[in-house]
């Protein structure tokens, strides 16, 4: 009874002392999967941001007038926008 006890005792033992290193490997192979996820998804973030650039350039070479009213009528919008909000800053004080 006695020895029986010593053996699953020895044997939990053995097994409390190899925990660490299977969490430690379960760790190690989510962070390498995460950072594959991550890498994965900025390379596509890349590709898009540069056929987005790729297809501005494309359009302003195009449309210049048009490209330069859009810049325009933008900065107008937020000219007043921001000049409406500075205004009625000062009206409150």
């Amino acid at each position: 009874m006695k020895s029986t006890a010593i053996r699953q005792i020895q044997n939990h033992s053995s097994e409390a002392a190899h925990l660490p290193t299977k969490v430690v490997e379960e760790l190690r192979r989510t962070v390498d999967s995460a950072y594959e996820d991550v890498s994965r998804s900025m390379k596509r973030a890349k590709a898009t941001a540069t056929d987005v650039i790729y297809d501005s350039r494309h359009q302003i070479k195009r449309h210049p007038l048009t490209a330069v009213g859009s810049a325009a009528l933008a900065g107008l919008v937020i000219g007043f926008t921001l000049g409406w909000f500075s205004g009625s800053n000062k009206s409150r004080r």
